[in-house]
């Protein structure tokens, strides 16, 4: 994304100013991340784990988040059940099924969510849960924003999970806690790696 390599320690906190950081800059070269945000999108659509999910869990992206717009036309057009999240009362999160871009509007911390009325999604072996990060190590482990939603939501669920990351995002290991929870694929601008444990 730029050229400030790496961040100074391995300590979460440092590690997540350090990328907002470099978030912050790329989003001043807008051509470069629209090109790396569809680099993404496309490998993670051409995966197996893509193709062979019947439904397709995935977040809204906010601007500084690598875009999922082309995953969720794309789950459209092909006919998949597209769930998105919603932040719910008790510090929790569930996904929730829209049927267009009209069923979303500005929730928690701006983030569009999908609007009430819209059904819950019961989640199965035969869905694709697609996760934002900061940045992620090989081993598939996320460092996202620090509010933990995401693992609390993987902790239980039975389907596959991805997640997308920025190739210069990727470092050897991060700093793990006992409540994270490692997802079984990484998709970045420029490789797709299935962590291991996953065939």
């Amino acid at each position: 994304m730029n050229s400030v390599k790496t961040p100074a320690s391995a300590d979460k906190d440092v590690q997540r100013r350090f990328y907002k950081e470099k978030r912050k800059v790329l989003l001043k070269n807008k051509e470069q991340k629209e090109r790396l945000d569809s680099e993404i999108q496309s490998r993670l659509i051409l995966t197996r784990e893509y193709r062979e999910a019947k439904a397709i869990l995935v977040y809204a992206a906010r601007d500084f988040e690598i875009a999922t717009s082309m995953i969720i036309n794309a789950a459209f057009a092909n006919n998949k059940t597209v769930a998105l999240p919603r932040c719910e009362d008790d510090a929790t999160m569930g996904f929730y099924i829209i049927s267009s871009f009209s069923d979303l509007a500005e929730g928690y911390l701006g983030i569009k969510e999908p609007v009430t009325g819209c059904e819950p999604f019961i989640p199965d072996e035969s869905s694709l849960c697609v996760c934002p990060c900061l940045c992620c190590d090989m081993s598939g482990y996320r460092l996202g924003f620090g509010a933990g939603y995401y693992d609390r939501w993987l902790k239980n669920y039975p389907g596959r999970s991805a997640v997308l990351c920025y190739s210069d995002a990727v470092v050897p290991a991060i700093k793990r806690d006992e409540s994270d929870v490692p997802v079984d694929l990484i998709v970045t601008d420029s490789f797709v790696r299935r962590t291991k444990g996953y065939n």
